[in-house]
């Protein structure tokens, strides 16, 4: 695949290369090759060199007035690294927008020009010609909540990614809400997909999304999710393992305590009974912090997570199914700023906490979000508190359970997960 969009002797390249060398200390950074590929597509259409398409115009005609001054502003979305957002700022003015609170403060710190909007459903834009780009996400549904948000404020939207994780689900979301799309020639391993002409009369979803998960120790559950939350409105394994586990010891518990009126040391090594709050660290859609609830009777209930799109659905998950909890959007591998002044998340206060932490950065297999995790956990557990985790089972991680937080046992595993129940040190 060509290396670039522009022919060696286009103007628009010199402007582009001009424009990099200003900052060669990003070229090392992970995304800088999709910040470079969209400099020059931007660059060529202002100069007429390329179509919407990204393609060469020469020998074509090209109406100049009308390519002049495009575009007047960008709404970058969920630019990770900020890079896009930064070299897009010395073009025309950008406003960005993160799902992601850790992103939210990344590209704040890379490009201090842009300015941050906090919600996409209040998107306003500020000029004539805006265009929105939209770094491809791995759930379609949320490419297709940030479509049906933008579409009527924008006149184009590219969305760019890696060649190979561009499907045609891209197309399908795209041309629901544009009357042309097109997809760009690759450059290196990167493509974009382009949608213009808005319609007048789109055919686009609504969000959040509604279902219902069912378990056995639960029953039927109602569930909402936002198109960039983790697993939508679906239960995935692992939730469901450790709802199972959860349970049992519940019950287990409850049924000691009835039948036989222990002592309460007693009590407390045959298993304990109802908490008074549950902690979901990374709490997703909420089912998991919702059920946990109802099978423990616990009265409170926190969620935290760093996505925009999980806070929310946690929180409509807990209102539809009457429950009040609270939910917090944070990076809950920092403690210090889980913790602060305005908080309610204390160090040490908290006696149940759920751990289901992701173990994929992209496609690739990451354990430092689940080690920050349950360093989190540790400090925040309560004296005679418990912690469960769940963790498919390949990534063995009981013994660092029981080195950060205190003694560790299995207390259950299907054939892709491990459950693991945690008791404070000392």
């Amino acid at each position: 695949m060509p290396s670039t969009l522009l022919s060696p002797d286009s103007p628009a390249r010199q402007r582009s290369q001009d424009l990099l060398e200003q900052f060669p200390e990003l070229a090392a950074v992970p995304g800088f090759p999709q910040a470079r590929i969209l400099t020059e597509y931007v660059l060529g259409r202002r100069s007429g060199e390329l179509d919407v398409s990204g393609r060469a115009t020469e020998g074509t005609f090209v109406d100049a007035e009308a390519v002049a001054g495009l575009p007047h502003e960008f709404l970058v979305v969920d630019d990770g690294q900020g890079l896009q957002s930064r070299l897009l700022s010395e073009i025309v003015p950008v406003r960005t927008y993160n799902d992601r609170v850790d992103e939210v403060r990344t590209v704040a710190e890379v490009a201090a020009q842009a300015s941050a909007i906090d919600d996409l459903a209040v998107f306003a834009p500020e000029a004539q010609e805006v265009w929105a780009i939209v770094n491809a996400p791995k759930a379609t549904q949320a490419l297709a909540e940030t479509i049906a948000a933008v579409q009527a404020h924008v006149r184009t939207i590219i969305v760019i990614g890696r060649s190979d994780s561009m499907s045609r689900a891209v197309n399908k979301e795209l041309a629901r809400g544009f009357a042309r799309v097109d997809v760009s020639p690759g450059v290196g391993k990167h493509r974009m997909i382009i949608g213009s002409r808005p319609l007048s009369s789109p055919s686009l979803p609504s969000f959040p999304k509604h279902s219902r998960i069912d378990h056995p120790a639960t029953g039927p559950l109602q569930v909402r999710a936002h198109g960039a939350c983790f697993s939508g409105v679906k239960s995935d394994e692992g939730s469901a393992a450790l709802l199972t586990a959860l349970a049992a010891e519940s019950e287990f518990a409850e049924a000691r305590s009835a039948e036989t009126q222990l002592a309460e040391t007693q009590l407390a090594e045959a298993g304990p009974g109802s908490p008074n709050s549950v902690l979901d660290l990374g709490c997703g859609n909420g089912w998991l912090l919702t059920a946990a609830m109802q099978v423990t009777g616990a009265e409170k209930g926190t969620g935290v997570d760093v996505s925009k799109a999980a806070v929310a659905s946690a929180r409509e998950t807990a209102e539809a199914n009457g429950l009040d909890v609270e939910t917090i959007l944070a990076d809950a591998t920092d403690v210090q700023a889980l913790t602060g002044a305005d908080s309610s998340v204390r160090t040490g206060g908290h006696d149940l906490i759920l751990l289901n932490p992701p173990f994929h950065q992209g496609t690739t297999i990451e354990t430092d979000t689940a080690a920050g995790l349950m360093h989190t956990a540790a400090e925040l557990l309560a004296p005679e508190g418990r912690i469960f985790t769940v963790y498919n089972s390949h990534l063995h991680y009981r013994e660092t359970l029981e080195r950060v937080i205190g003694p560790s046992e299995q207390v259950a595993r299907t054939s892709k997960f491990t459950v693991v129940r945690s008791l404070r040190r000392g």
